[in-house]
């Protein structure tokens, strides 16, 4: 199996220019599709302006949540193979295009957002400087699963 992508995005907006690259020809080297992977990163976008259906207890959020924040927002890397509640996981059968444009919409919908930024359900209270860089791991830490058929392949992209 081919590895994943070292993969990076310094800013939101890196996202879907990534997402449209691999719209042109992609493998994915994961369990998920490029579809799934953008309607779970979309999913979890506008959950972090709507808010969330459910959260950890707050002792929970408060010991094991605050060391995973710390840990994710200094080393800019999540953990992988992290089993997530149903209502988190993508459906199978999306269309990569589609999921891709929904996906636009919400890193659109959520950078228009002006409002209080709501609490993660694990990670507890984030600021927005902290949910931007949340999302930007989070993105890149799925998109990594999924790598370009072209004459760049190979290439590691630090966007």
């Amino acid at each position: 199996m081919a590895e994943r992508r070292s993969l990076t995005f310094a800013t939101l907006d890196r996202v879907m220019p990534d997402v449209d690259r691999l719209l042109e020809g992609h493998e994915t080297v994961g369990k998920w599709s490029l579809a799934q992977i953008c309607n779970h990163l979309c999913t979890s976008v506008a959950y972090s302006v709507e808010g969330y259906p459910g959260r950890a207890p707050w002792i929970l959020r408060a010991t094991v949540g605050a060391f995973v924040r710390r840990r994710l927002l200094r080393t800019g890397r999540m953990a992988t193979g992290i089993r997530l509640p149903e209502e988190f996981q993508p459906k199978p059968g999306l269309d990569a295009r589609a999921e891709a444009e929904a996906l636009r919409a919400c890193l659109q919908y959520y950078a228009a957002h002006q409002g209080t930024p709501v609490t993660h359900p694990i990670l507890g209270k984030l600021t927005r400087a902290e949910w931007d860089r949340f999302h930007a791991i989070h993105c890149a830490h799925h998109l990594s699963f999924v790598r370009p058929v072209s004459s760049e392949a190979g290439r590691e992209s630090t966007a």
